[in-house]
């Protein structure tokens, strides 16, 4: 009842052009009919009913378009601004509904084999999500050899781990419609599963989606339905899709074994806590097992206290170290940073430099990075606020046992935050780790080594 309330709200915004505006009452809009146009193929895709009068009415508004504007600058040869992207994706559509009922006479086939050839000529300047839509119609039309040059193109530029998956460089301007980040994976791997089904490179598409959604908030609900889209489709192609997973989990001598359905929500507590008398060497290993064709994640983590510092980094998806200098005034060269050695000694009113290396194998949003502070030294700055050098806004909180730094987005790759302290207290302190931790995916962090601290 929801799914036909909603056609019929979408139908009712239809002029009489066949158009679809952006809002209901608006003037023509050729991009949201498009849009539009899209997605009603793929609701047929997957079994969804949908009348084809109104499809057939927005092909033909669309072909209008097509001969006032899209001829017009194919005819000037024309390759950047919104045209070519616009023809991509129209001759896509034409090439995605199950027969030529739904899309009628509206476009000749010479009209159609225009615009590919137009397409093709160009595809060197198109995006990876428009080779991609290139590239299935060159397929769909029997250019299967052309096909393969486009996507190849695509795929000799992915870049695959075993800890982050298959994924590529988000595109400039990632906020156009044909260059955003995650609309564009996910389509890669649409495009992957019909031209090559049997890459390898497919499950690492999926397993970076799925870490890309554990660490950011996707802000375009048309990225979402994208991933959900083509999701699906990878679940139905391999079998996975509405299939029973099984995943045991084997640590300190005892397994638990978790059953997921796919008709029954069980829920986020799906974990296994072992109380600190049972813990011991055994424990240090975790073993998970899985049955069934899906993706699994899982993370293990220790809670403890300990009055050792660690002696090293240690880091996954996430890094960070830390690095002490003594700041030195050697006239008239300024001020020099000395390495500060284990067991060197400071003096009362000396100022320490500290560099933080933060290191993300992938892009994370609302990321936490806390340094605590030696306890005989004072901050420089006595202000909190937003710091914008070295190429990372982030916000820096002084609080009295150390600095917090709340960094809204942090790209993947190394980076490197500074700030100073004064020795203001005589003594040997202890300084616990850094640490860096995804506010709101906490089982991705990582931590520093700790240090002493000698001031007299």
């Amino acid at each position: 009842a929801e799914r036909k309330a909603n056609l019929k709200k979408l139908f009712e915004a239809q002029l009489a052009s066949g158009a679809f505006p952006w809002w209901p009452g608006g003037p023509e809009s050729p991009y949201m009919t498009l849009y539009i146009v899209n997605g009603l193929s793929r609701a047929i895709e997957f079994g969804v009913e949908v009348p084809k009068e109104p499809v057939s009415k927005a092909i033909e508004y669309l072909h209008q378009y097509y001969l006032e504007r899209l001829s017009l600058e194919m005819e000037e040869d024309k390759k950047d601004g919104e045209s070519p992207g616009l023809i991509v994706f129209l001759n896509y559509i034409l090439t995605n509904f199950p027969d030529k009922s739904w899309t009628g006479d509206a476009f000749s086939q010479d009209e159609r084999a225009r615009m590919l050839d137009y397409s093709f000529k160009h595809w060197r300047e198109c995006s990876l999500y428009l080779r991609g839509l290139l590239a299935l119609t060159l397929k769909r039309e029997g250019r299967a050899a052309d096909a393969s040059l486009v996507w190849d193109s695509v795929m000799d530029r992915a870049r695959t781990t075993e800890n982050e998956g298959t994924s590529w460089m988000p595109e400039e301007r990632s906020w156009l419609w044909y260059n955003d980040t995650i609309e564009s994976q996910a389509f890669a791997l649409r495009t992957l599963l019909e031209l090559n089904p049997t890459d390898s490179r497919l499950p690492g598409i999926v397993q970076w989606l799925f870490l890309n959604k554990k660490l950011n908030h996707w802000k375009s609900t048309r990225a979402t339905a994208e991933v959900l889209y083509s999701v699906a489709s990878y679940l139905k192609r391999t079998g996975a899709l509405a299939g029973r997973e099984i995943v045991t989990a084997e640590m300190c001598g005892q397994k638990t074994t978790f059953i997921f359905e796919p008709d029954r929500y069980t829920g986020k507590k799906n974990q296994v806590v072992i109380s600190g008398e049972k813990l011991g060497p055994p424990c240090a290993t975790v073993k998970f097992e899985k049955q069934g064709k899906a993706l699994a994640l899982a993370s293990a983590t220790w809670h403890f206290s300990t009055e050792q510092l660690p002696a090293r980094s240690d880091s996954d998806l996430f890094g960070v170290e830390r690095s002490y200098f003594r700041r030195v005034q050697k006239g008239k060269k300024g001020i020099v940073l000395q390495p500060l050695a284990p067991g060197a000694v400071l003096g009362v009113g000396d100022e320490i430099e500290v560099r933080l290396t933060i290191k993300s194998k992938h892009p994370a949003e609302y990321v936490h990075l806390r340094d605590p502070r030696p306890a005989g030294c004072e901050p420089v700055r006595l202000t909190s606020g937003w710091r914008y050098e070295l190429g990372l806004p982030r916000y820096e909180e002084i609080r009295d046992s150390g600095t917090n730094f709340f960094i809204e987005w942090l790209p993947q790759g190394e980076y490197t935050l500074t700030y100073r302290l004064r020795c203001a207290m005589a003594g040997t302190f202890k300084t616990g780790p850094a640490s860096l931790q995804s506010m709101y995916a906490p089982e991705f962090n990582a931590y520093s080594s700790g240090q002493m601290i000698n001031i007299k």
